[in-house]
C-alpha cells in the first residue's frame, strides 16, 4: 500500500489561501452575531449610482435590497434594516432615535432648527470584508470626503420613522431621520447646503456587483 501523496504548498500561497477563506463573506440573507459586540451580513457593491446617480448620490452607504432607496446606495444589503436594528439592540446597543421627520422635510427652511439636529445612540464602526484583503477595511477608507470631517457613526435607530419612508436605509452618511445608523459629523442642513458630497475611492473597492461582508462593531466603553 502506498502512503497518501502529500502536495507541497509554498508558504506565500498558503497565506493567500488562508486570507481568502478568512475574508469570505457570510451567507447571503442572514445575520451572523458575534457576541458581545459585532454582527455581519452580506451586501453588493453599487458604486456607480452612489457616485453619480440621479437621486441623492453620496448619501446612503448601506441600504436593504427591499428598501426604497436601494437604487442610490453604495452597498445593498441582503437583509432588512429592521433585522439589523433588532440584532444590534439585542446586543445591548442603545438607539438614539431623536430626529423628527422635519429634520429632512424642513431642510431648506432656515427658521426651523430640526435640520441642524445631530443623531445620538451607541457609537459603532462599519467595516467591510473585501476580496483579497486579509483584514476588514473601515468604511471611511473607501470614501472621499471633501468636507474633511469624516465619520462618527451612531446607532440612531429611528424605529418610529421606518413605516413613514420605508427607505430601508441602514447607514446614512449624514444625521438623517431615516437611517438606522447615522453620522454625527454632518447634518441634513449640511447636505442641503452641499457642505460635502461623499464619493467612493474606486481603487479601494471591488467592481460593482461584487458581494462583500459588512461588519457593524459596537465601540464598547465609549
Amino acid at each position: 500500500m502506498h502512503s497518501p501523496r502529500r502536495i507541497a504548498v509554498p508558504a506565500a500561497a498558503a497565506l493567500l489561501l488562508a486570507g481568502a477563506f478568512a475574508c469570505r463573506p457570510e451567507e447571503a440573507g442572514r445575520i451572523t452575531v458575534r457576541r458581545p459586540a459585532e454582527i455581519e451580513f452580506t451586501a453588493t457593491v453599487h458604486a456607480r449610482p452612489f457616485d453619480g446617480g440621479w437621486m441623492m448620490p453620496g448619501y446612503h452607504a448601506v441600504v436593504s435590497k427591499n428598501g426604497r432607496m436601494a437604487h442610490a446606495a453604495l452597498l445593498v444589503a441582503d437583509v432588512t434594516d429592521v433585522e439589523i436594528l433588532n440584532a444590534l439592540e439585542a446586543l445591548g446597543a442603545r438607539s438614539g432615535g431623536n430626529l423628527p421627520m422635519d429634520a429632512w422635510e424642513k431642510r431648506n427652511d432656515p427658521r426651523n432648527p430640526s435640520p441642524d439636529g445631530v443623531i445620538g445612540g451607541a457609537p459603532l464602526q462599519v467595516l467591510l470584508r473585501l476580496p483579497g484583503k486579509a483584514v476588514p477595511v473601515p468604511l471611511a477608507d473607501v470614501l472621499e470626503d471633501r468636507g474633511a470631517r469624516g465619520l462618527d457613526l451612531r446607532l440612531a435607530g429611528n424605529r418610529a420613522n421606518i413605516p413613514k419612508w420605508r427607505s430601508g436605509c441602514v447607514v446614512c452618511l449624514y444625521s438623517c431621520p431615516g437611517g438606522k445608523i447615522g453620522n454625527t459629523r454632518y447634518t441634513v442642513r449640511d447636505w442641503s447646503r452641499k457642505v460635502t458630497r461623499f464619493r467612493t475611492r474606486r481603487a479601494a473597492l471591488p467592481p460593482d456587483g461584487t458581494r462583500v461582508g459588512v461588519i457593524l462593531r459596537l465601540n464598547r466603553g465609549v
